[in-house]
């Protein structure tokens, strides 16, 4: 059987986001049987978490280090090696699947407007002149949405994540309330969501989850007397919220791939979310979608949810089967197809 290697370096027992889709894609690639799956993990205690996979404990060290001296010593003796790194060792690109969910400019502009600094400058700056290098040099370029894909402009196959394990219809969280996932990244535009629900009659609150950062004084400044902001919450919190939540509301102004609107589907609440790159993909016909930049727009909508019962009974079902059609499954199908086409 062909020998795949997995950079699953970010996978970690709490870890999200890329830990979660590199642990995930592991465990699907694996599960389709045609491939001696090798996951490439920085502690041990990520390896407990692949059980059935053989791993290679990289230890500690910095990502740089891994991608132009590990990656070329790890493609020794695999046949492919797929990763979500947009940094690729130079001169050995050619055998290297990129899955890739947002392009890394969005990522710097960021790191530029905090002022970073020291390691971080200097990795985003060795970034910028590397990455389209990279991928235009790939085996193949993978993204996780369209949106993603039309902005490379490479033609790339797209091959969505899936709904993690959890995330379902249950017992909610008591009490009328609109849910809003925010985090320091102002991308989340949670500004735009305050001056919304502010625009609204209704006995709803707004909960706000997630770390503000710095951004929390000047958000908390702009909430009314029925807005609470509960902080970070657990993965277990976060269910109970969906679940709960007359509505959901989401205004990114960008997303790879809209993954806290899935997980909200999933556990029937109505989603009111933006109609800029990926979202629309995710939500499909089920939500209402939304400029994000306009705060009337978003009141407007989170006003049928919440004042038409059929309106949104109707959202919790088409949302359901919206959700259900993003599967680690179909994930994997998806990618071992692009992984096969590379091995012909």
């Amino acid at each position: 059987m062909p020998r795949i290697g997995v950079d699953a370096t970010a996978v970690a027992p709490a870890g999200k986001g890329h830990a979660r889709s590199q642990r995930k894609l592991v465990e699907s690639l694996a599960a389709l049987g045609r491939y001696e799956i090798v996951a490439y993990v920085r502690a041990p205690e990520a390896a407990t978490l692949l059980p059935g996979v053989e791993t290679v404990v990289l230890g500690p060290g910095r990502a740089i280090s891994w991608e132009q001296i590990g990656m070329r010593r790890a493609l020794r003796g695999l046949d492919l090696l797929v990763t979500l790194a947009d940094r690729l060792p130079v001169g050995a690109e050619g055998r290297i699947v990129v899955w890739l969910f947002e392009l890394p400019t969005h990522r710097i502009a960021e790191n530029r407007r905090l002022g970073a600094r020291g390691y971080q400058r200097g990795s985003d700056l060795l970034t910028a002149a590397m990455w389209r290098h990279s991928l235009a040099r790939a085996a193949r370029v993978v993204t996780g949405s369209q949106a993603t894909a039309d902005e490379l402009g490479m033609g790339s196959p797209v091959v969505y994540p899936g709904l993690d394990d959890g995330f379902g219809p249950g017992p909610g969280r008591e009490g009328r309330y609109v849910f809003h996932l925010a985090s320091s990244d102002p991308r989340d535009n949670t500004g735009v969501v305050l001056d919304a629900f502010g625009r609204i009659e209704t006995d709803a609150e707004l909960l706000v989850g997630g770390g503000l950062g710095a951004l929390e004084p000047g958000l908390r400044a702009r909430a009314g007397a029925r807005v609470r902001f509960l902080g970070r919450v657990s993965d277990e919190d976060l269910v109970v919220l969906y679940r709960g939540a007359a509505a959901y509301v989401d205004a990114t102004l960008y997303e790879g791939f809209g993954y806290q609107v899935l997980e909200a589907m999933a556990c029937g609440a109505p989603v009111v979310a933006s109609a800029l790159t990926s979202i629309p993909e995710v939500v499909g016909g089920a939500g209402l979608l939304c400029d994000p930049r306009d705060p009337h727009a978003i009141a407007a909508a989170l006003r049928r949810v919440l004042e038409e019962p059929g309106v949104a009974a109707g959202m919790r079902e088409r949302g359901f089967e919206q959700a259900a059609r993003f599967t680690w499954t179909r994930t994997g199908e998806g990618f071992g197809a692009v992984l096969d086409a590379e091995l012909a």
